[in-house]
């Protein structure tokens, strides 16, 4: 190759690599900061391809709505009970020089601000009761109440840092630990107590159930008694007038016939009698020898 097309070949290598250093693409997604030798010299939110010179660089910074979930935080509340909020912001960078002249990188600001948010998380909630954040209390309207305040007061607190915090909300709120076996015991307590009101009356209830059955019980059967000695006694006395109207008929045979009956139920294979031959019992027996 002869010296001249060399030349131009380093030339047009030299073009090319001015031209890379020279040019960048700032995607939708994102916007960049120009810095000159470390100090910033513009910012940049529009896509596309822009230009600079080769000795400047670029610092890129996510322009979408970010999710930053921190560390569980501990809180005290109003009544000096000790809560473990898990909470996580949705936020966006809104002015990249101050980010970098704050934070110089984007994890480096998201870290300053979760400390802001969680000091915010434990302003507002200490300010109500246990029962109140758990419950929401009387006010229906109270958690969201909560959550717009510790958003508005956290936005405000990181307008220095260039972002803006558009949400923070409450993912779970425990007892710690230490506090969470003796809640369950006193929950588990108060259920036994409970359970036992709950047996103790029903065993009441079943001790009245049954005396109550047993009085209907005894009401039945005595008034089935009476009935059944009514219907006994006009039974017997049915009876005893068929017999006396069959007594008066024929004494005789009725006398015959009583005692016919009185044998056969007095009277079987193996009943052995030891009466006199002239007893009265006989007396039938000894007529139908004649």
């Amino acid at each position: 190759m002869s010296p001249k097309l060399t030349m131009m070949a380093i030339l047009l290598g030299a073009v090319a690599v001015v031209l890379s250093m020279s040019t960048y693409v700032v995607d939708q997604r994102e916007q960049a900061l120009v810095l000159q030798f470390g100090n910033p010299k513009a910012v940049v939110q529009t896509a596309g391809l822009h230009f600079k010179p080769p000795w400047q660089s670029i610092v890129t910074f996510d322009r979408r709505l970010l999710e930053s979930d921190a560390p569980p935080n501990e809180v005290i509340t109003k009544d000096k009970k000790s809560i473990i909020v898990d909470s996580y912001t949705r936020w966006r960078i809104t002015d990249p020089l101050k980010v970098y002249q704050v934070a110089r990188t984007q994890t480096g600001v998201v870290a300053r601000m979760d400390d802001v948010v969680r000091g915010k998380v434990r302003e507002v909630l200490g300010q109500h009761t246990l029962h109140e954040i758990v419950s929401g209390g009387e006010n229906a309207d109270l958690r969201s109440a909560l959550m717009k305040s510790i958003k508005e007061r956290a936005d405000a607190g990181v307008q220095d840092y260039g972002i803006s915090v558009v949400d923070v909300r409450i993912k779970r709120a425990d007892l710690p630990p230490e506090n969470s076996k003796a809640v369950f015991q006193r929950m588990k307590a108060e259920r036994g107590r409970i359970a036992k009101e709950y047996r103790s009356e029903g065993e009441e209830a079943a001790k009245e159930i049954r005396a109550e059955a047993e009085k209907v019980r005894k009401t039945l059967l005595a008034e089935a008694y009476k009935k059944s000695e009514i219907i006994r006694g006009k039974a017997d006395a049915t009876s005893t007038a068929i017999y006396a109207k069959a007594y008066n008929k024929d004494a005789n045979f009725y006398a015959f016939t009583r005692s016919l009956e009185a044998y056969r139920k007095s009277i079987d294979s193996d009943t052995r009698l030891v009466i006199t031959p002239d007893s009265e019992f006989f007396n039938y027996f000894q007529q139908s020898r004649k």
